[in-house]
């Protein structure tokens, strides 16, 4: 049976191997609890793994800041497929197979584990950091569905991706016809490695696609860039620019994985104590495999009582062409405690969800 371990890490983490570094959409707890923002907002660490332009941006006036670490987990059931393929399993009604077949048309499941490192050091006219990153991703959905009366079957299929980095940030910034702007770039040392399962729906067990083997689809080296623009003291904007240099992966049965140069602009307005902010992508990113091209809406909120803890609410929408991911809706707090504790929870229809747990230090 496919069952909700899917939605694990625990999976994720074993099925694929070497995965030590972070991923490309969720980078820190504050950014996942505002909704996914972070191109105009947040602090040293939030910039080094985010927008390499914000890392002269520093709210806190800090020397240095570690993320020690940060892990997430994400998932989207969308259309139900988990719930579908379980009751296909369970019954003999070829009438209703036929009718599960039907449903699971379009339906994926997609599930992410997160786990995040960074360092930075801020000086009075240069900042720099380093980051371990890693995205490791499952995809699975339906395949040469046959929807004989007599033996109605299809096959399930999933691949997972691991995507893991070395990034070394960079950034300084500069007054500009009166206003701050600040620049920075982070090149980028990726390494990509990959699992293929497929079986038919009948017997398919996801949890098995961890004793497939791993395929390893090779490295190579790109840069992101960003600025940001404080055009007056409480309203920033920021523009980040990912895989300036392109690359695509192709594994074993076939399946592309481009790295497109990837844009995202965001803005904020800074009241000290109450933060707004939104982010919007500018290029659309393919799916992997079953799910749906992504291009995303964010905006989110923070407000802060004296430095010591913040409440966060965020909201985000997939606004790419035939997309069908439902809408996702997040809170999340923050606490000072002579270290960083931050929390995020993530939730949408369909069984959607996710979790963010991060501890870090600023000094």
């Amino acid at each position: 049976m496919i069952k909700r371990s899917l939605l694990t890490a625990g999976l994720i983490a074993t099925s694929l191997s070497n995965v030590y570094a972070l991923p490309y959409g969720f980078f820190d707890a504050r950014s996942v609890a505002m909704g996914n923002v972070s191109v105009a907002t947040g602090g040293l660490t939030t910039a080094a793994l985010s927008n390499p332009g914000m890392l002269s941006v520093n709210e806190n006036n800090d020397s240095y800041a570690l993320l020690l670490p940060a892990i997430g987990v994400q998932a989207i059931d969308d259309g139900n497929m988990i719930d579908l393929v379980d009751e296909f399993q369970a019954t003999n009604n070829n009438f209703r197979q036929l009718e599960i077949l039907e449903e699971l048309n379009d339906a994926s499941v997609i599930a992410a584990f997160i786990p995040n490192v960074a360092f930075v050091s801020s000086g009075e006219n240069f900042t720099w950091g380093i980051t371990l990153r890693a995205d490791a991703v499952v995809s699975a959905g339906l395949r040469n569905v046959d929807t004989n009366i007599l033996d109605p079957d299809a096959d399930v299929e999933a691949i997972g991706i691991a995507i893991t980095e070395i990034g070394v940030p960079l950034g300084t910034d500069f007054s500009f016809a009166g206003m701050q702007l600040s620049v920075g770039i982070t090149p980028r040392f990726v390494q990509v490695d990959a699992i293929e399962y497929s079986q038919s729906i009948k017997t398919s067990d996801i949890d098995d696609i961890q004793d497939e083997d791993s395929q390893d689809l090779g490295s190579f080296t790109t840069f992101d860039a960003g600025i940001a623009i404080n055009v007056i003291d409480t309203f920033r904007v920021g523009l980040v620019a990912k895989n300036l240099l392109e690359e695509s992966k192709v594994t074993l049965n076939g399946t592309k994985i481009d790295f497109d140069t990837h844009l995202r602009v965001g803005a904020a307005f800074d009241a000290g104590f109450m933060t707004i902010a939104a982010d919007m992508d500018l290029t659309e990113r393919d799916p992997i495999a079953f799910e749906n091209p992504s291009k995303a809406l964010s905006v989110g909120a923070e407000f802060d009582a004296l430095s010591v803890m913040q409440l966060r609410f965020g909201y985000q929408s997939n606004l790419a062409s035939g997309a069908t991911d439902p809408d996702l809706y997040s809170v999340g707090l923050g606490f000072w405690l002579g270290f960083n504790l931050d929390v995020a929870l993530v939730a949408g229809d369909d069984s959607s969800y996710g979790a963010f747990v991060q501890t870090g230090f600023h000094f």
